[in-house]
């Protein structure tokens, strides 16, 4: 197999992606990597701004790479899929590109030329490739000779030898020792902990597509709170929820995709099974505007609410006014989930056990991402943070409520990105 070359030496990086070349050189330095390596296919958009390559759908190591060297003057170093170059290229004009073969053969021809028929042209086109003459397509991809390629470009750009960071939380353990051996020459140590902390921090146009997530997310909310009604099934209220969304969305440019988490009722059952009056419902849902997923979650109760269905979203409301109020830089995530235990506590649930109270959000396969808002978590609250706030009390007997709003982190504090009301809705 031959690989294309597509190489660009620009030193002031104009990537689309949300990638912070400086901040990513500061955490590089602290963790002591000469490099970042990339995998995922989520991380790899993260960096360019490329849409993710069919390739990478398989979810293997070696359909892309993302190399992000720790000296901010080299390139950003990218090895994509053949059929993917051009799309790369433009999304990351200054980075230095290498493609490798995947089973999608593409060729363009001069449709204006008509002297020979379309078959003969084809085939000179493809000749035009130069390819050898044992050239054969991989099934998919070729993990060995996408490796091969990243480890030439490395040396390329100068980084022959020293510690590299790969992305090794998604990293399949089968396609570990092709990477191993491809990069023998360097230390690989888990860079998973600099992409997240890389990730946690939102460009502007991050937090406006999480914004906009919210947005969509409530309309959707309000269309389902308004029109829900008794006799309705669980599959019902979401679609109305997606009506709503796809209303509030509709001429908007970016791809928007949502997954419902509805539960109905005082006990597991089928989503299908008819509401009845004083069955309670939380509605937990994720909006997801150009992969960007925005997380909330609202309760409410189909006819008047019992004393314990009052009671239960109370305590609900106040622990996450209590956990709100510590949503400030400088704090630890640590701390917050010690508030809202405390409250809890306070309530009469002492032995309450959450595993955390929140989570970051953004471009991903799920809309929990790090950091968690977990006891033991000593990650200071940082400006720029996007953090999904939620408290959850799952009670069979009574209801399960979980009350989440959606926080961007600023120099002033935390601003609730949502706008519809915390309170428990009788429908």
């Amino acid at each position: 197999m031959q690989a294309n070359v597509d190489v660009g030496y620009g030193r002031n990086a104009a990537q689309n992606g949300a990638l912070n070349r400086a901040r990513a050189s500061e955490l590089m330095d602290k963790a002591g990597l000469d490099a970042l390596i990339l995998c995922e296919p989520e991380a790899i958009r993260y960096a360019t701004g490329a849409p993710i390559a069919p390739a990478a759908l398989f979810r293997r190591a070696g359909a892309c790479f993302a190399l992000v060297p720790r000296q901010p003057d080299i390139p950003l170093g990218l090895v994509v899929p053949d059929y993917d170059i051009s799309s790369f290229a433009e999304h990351a004009p200054d980075a230095v590109l290498r493609s490798h073969p995947t089973w999608i053969e593409h060729v363009s021809i001069d449709a204006q030329s008509v002297d020979e028929p379309l078959e003969q042209r084809l085939e000179a086109a493809l000749r035009l490739l130069k390819r050898p003459q044992d050239f054969r397509r991989p099934e998919t991809f070729d993990l060995d000779f996408s490796a091969g390629a990243l480890s030439t470009l490395m040396a390329d750009l100068g980084i022959d030898r020293g510690t590299v960071g790969l992305d090794l939380a998604f990293v399949p353990a089968a396609d570990l020792p092709v990477i191993e051996t491809k990069l023998s020459r360097f230390t690989i140590a888990d860079g998973t902990p600099v992409l997240d902390r890389l990730r946690a921090i939102k460009s502007d146009k991050e937090v406006a597509l999480l914004q906009t997530g919210i947005e969509y997310s409530e309309a959707g909310m309000s269309h389902m709170l308004s029109n829900a009604s008794i006799g309705m099934t669980t599959t019902e209220l979401i679609s109305l929820y997606r009506t709503g969304v796809k209303n509030a969305s509709n001429g908007t440019n970016y791809t928007v995709e949502t997954k419902e988490f509805v539960f109905v009722g005082d006990r597991e059952r089928s989503a299908a099974a008819t509401i009845s009056t004083g069955d309670a419902a939380k509605a937990d849902m994720v909006c997801a505007v150009d992969g960007y997923g925005a997380d909330m979650s609202r309760n409410f109760v189909f006819g008047p609410p019992t004393s314990d269905q009052q009671r239960l979203h109370a305590i609900v409301e106040r622990a996450f006014e209590s956990g709100e109020a510590e949503l400030f830089p400088g704090n630890l995530l640590g701390k917050v989930h010690k508030i809202v235990s405390e409250s809890l506590a306070r309530e009469g649930v002492p032995s309450y056990s959450r595993g955390h109270f929140g989570h970051g959000v953004g471009n991903s396969v799920f809309s929990e991402q790090w950091p968690f808002i977990s006891a033991g978590s000593q990650v200071e609250i940082q400006p720029g943070m996007v953090l999904a706030f939620e408290v959850p009390l799952y009670v069979d007997g009574v209801a399960r409520f979980n009350l989440e709003d959606q926080f961007h982190i600023t120099e002033g504090g935390a601003v609730a990105m949502n706008r519809l009301r915390r309170g428990l809705t009788e429908i």
